[in-house]
């Protein structure tokens, strides 16, 4: 299961999940709703009249925010993928797993991931 996981991130599955989330989230009417407020909330908080020091630190909180929100929504999507082959797995839909070296023969290839 590692080494899938791992043949699967060496083979840039990070391109593969931020596509695959790209094309969900255009379709979420949640996500846009929230993605509309931020931008408005962003000229707002713009317009503020704080020090260089006060911006500089809230600008540092929000980007520590962001990064470990995408980080936590990276490894969410690696466990979703972990789960759904262990589930394949034990429902015999996958019986063995073999990742080839040989990028060619490589289903995973096939998928970009």
């Amino acid at each position: 299961m590692e080494q899938i996981l791992k043949k699967m991130k060496d083979m840039g599955m990070g391109g593969f999940m931020d596509k695959s989330r790209q094309e969900l989230c255009m379709f979420d009417t949640t996500y846009l709703r929230d993605n509309e407020a931020e931008k408005e909330l962003e000229e707002r908080y713009m317009e503020l009249d704080l020090t260089r020091h006060q911006r500089m630190l809230v600008n540092d909180y929000v980007a520590c925010m962001e990064t470990t929100r995408k980080r936590y929504a990276d490894i969410s999507y690696a466990a979703g993928v972990k789960d759904s082959i262990m589930m394949l797995i034990r429902l015999g839909a996958l019986k063995e797993i073999r990742v080839s070296e040989d990028t060619e023969v490589n289903f995973l290839r096939l998928y970009n991931i």
